[in-house]
Order: C-alpha cells, then structure tokens, then sequence
C-alpha cells in the first residue's frame, strides 16, 4: 500500500528486535496490572503512565540501539538522570509535542537500568505531581479494566493520521464485537461529567473521526491488522483473540463522574446523536448492599 494515511506498527526488520530487547518491560507491565501502557507507533513506541507518555522509545539504525525521548518535568531529578551511564545532553525542544526533553542513547544491555522498577517509580511519581490530569486518568482506567474483555478490545489511544493537518486525536480507538468472529471500529471520547465539550462539541469530532475511518477504511483495517498481530506476539492482548475487522464504525460517548452536571449535557446528546453514536454513563453510585 502506497504512502498509507495511518501505519502504527513496526517493520518486519524492527519487530524481533523490539520482542528480543523488550520483553522484560511487558513483564513489567502485565504484572501491573497495566497500570503502564505501550502503544505501537510508527516504527517506535510510547510507553504510558496515567495516560501520560512516559517515554518514546525509538530504535536507531545502529542495531543495538535506541532513542528514548523522556520529559524533563518526568526525568530530572530522578536517580536515573544522576546515573552516570546516561550522561543526557542538555535539554531540547521536542518538535512533536510541547515542552522540554531529554534526549538519551541506550544501547540494549542498558534498557534493564533504565527501566527498573526504582526508576520507573521516580519518573511515574514525577507524573503524578506535574502530569496529572482527570480525564487522561479515567482514560487509563478504561484501559485497564478492559484488557481482558473480549467484546470490546482497546488497540490504540491518542490517534493521529500521519499527512494530515488535524490537532485533535482519538481518545481511544477500539474493536467492538458485532458476532462471532466479526468487529468493527469502534471510536471512544473519554469525557468527565464536568466537560463542557460535552455540550455538543464531543458528537461533531466522533462524526469527523468516524467518516475519516470509513473513507480510509482499508488502510486503517491493514494498520490495525498487523498492530494487534504484534501486540497478540509481545504478550499484550490475547492470542485467542481473532477478529475479523468489517466495514463500519461506531462510534461512543463514555461519561464518567460529576453526575449531576453530566446529566443535562448528556440529555442533549442523546438527542443530537446518530444512530451509530452512543452514550455511556458511568455513575460512582455507592450501594452498600452490594459491598462484600
């Protein structure tokens, strides 16, 4: 496929390198519970903490090689930016996203250091003073309480078409079960109860979202063929799992928390919505006489 709009995976020279080199760090990750994310980018891939990129892992050409690309606010001040085998430059403008960088060349003997569980706890609770935010958290919840669902599997977060002129990404993007063997796209806008985007802004981007994804439905069905197949081999979502991916795109509106300020905005989209738009509302109702 030529110049394909979306392409989320790893090459077939890059792929056993990234099995061979990082198999400790999924370990690591289903062993917490995916309290950690990694999504597969384009021939890179970025590791998640609280919906926050923790780090952009890029294999260099140099075979036993990698760029790893981790936020100042996350990384400095942490044992591993004192740990002389790093020696980061000083800090830089990263082009992709806002704000200041760190920029470090590790060869694969050293992915252990940088990734050990002590470092890891420095940079997630760095996260957690200066990256939190509400809304990408219940993201991440959603995530991991969906990990083993075989109705609905999450395989991307914040998607963006390559060639494209659009700042607004997919919250979440998934495979949702229509029978058997057979799923569909299925697009999901993570929303608080207290978002005003809930107003009616949240159905114009689904609609957006979802026609781009039927336009280019054979280039996004190849990406995400080859992107859960890589996934299924590094351990992340289950090998049992075949799905088939067909036409059509759904398209989910999941609101959390803030009932009583939801409820009015939700009203409103329930109205305005199409038929392939849904709205879910998850409500924290404590019910004692459920408790165990």
């Amino acid at each position: 496929m030529n110049n394909p709009i979306i392409e989320r995976y790893f090459s077939k020279d890059v792929f056993p390198r990234i099995k061979r080199d990082f198999k400790f760090l999924v370990d690591k990750i289903i062993k917490s519970g995916f309290e950690y994310d990694l999504q597969i980018r384009d021939n890179y891939f970025n590791l998640y903490y609280k919906g926050n990129s923790l780090a952009k892992v890029t294999p260099q050409k140099t075979r036993d090689r990698y760029e790893i690309l981790i936020h100042a606010k996350f990384f400095l001040g942490t044992s591993a930016a004192n740990d002389a085998r790093f020696h980061p430059p000083p800090q830089e403008k990263d082009n992709e996203e806002k704000g200041k960088y760190v920029r470090l060349t590790v060869p694969s003997s050293l992915l252990h250091v940088l990734f050990q569980k002590e470092y890891l706890d420095q940079f997630s609770s760095n996260i957690k003073e200066v990256g939190f935010q509400e809304e990408m958290t219940f993201e991440q919840m959603l995530i991991t309480d969906n990990v083993n669902n075989p109705n609905l599997i999450i395989i991307d977060r914040q998607v963006r078409e390559r060639g494209r002129e659009i700042r607004t990404k997919i919250d979440l993007l998934g495979l949702s079960r229509i029978k058997s063997e057979d799923y569909q796209f299925c697009v999901i806008e993570v929303k608080l109860g207290n978002n005003p985007e809930l107003a009616g802004k949240v159905v114009d981007q689904l609609k957006g979202y979802m026609q781009r994804i039927d336009k280019d439905f054979d280039a996004y069905k190849n990406c995400y063929q080859i992107n859960l197949r890589q996934k299924q081999e590094l351990g992340l979502i289950r090998t049992n799992l075949r799905p088939n991916i067909v036409k059509g795109t759904l398209g989910i509106v999941v609101v959390g928390g803030y009932s009583g300020l939801a409820e009015k905005a939700i009203g409103k989209l329930k109205e305005s919505r199409l038929p392939d738009i849904r709205v879910l509302q998850l409500i924290n109702l404590i019910d004692i006489s459920k408790a165990i």
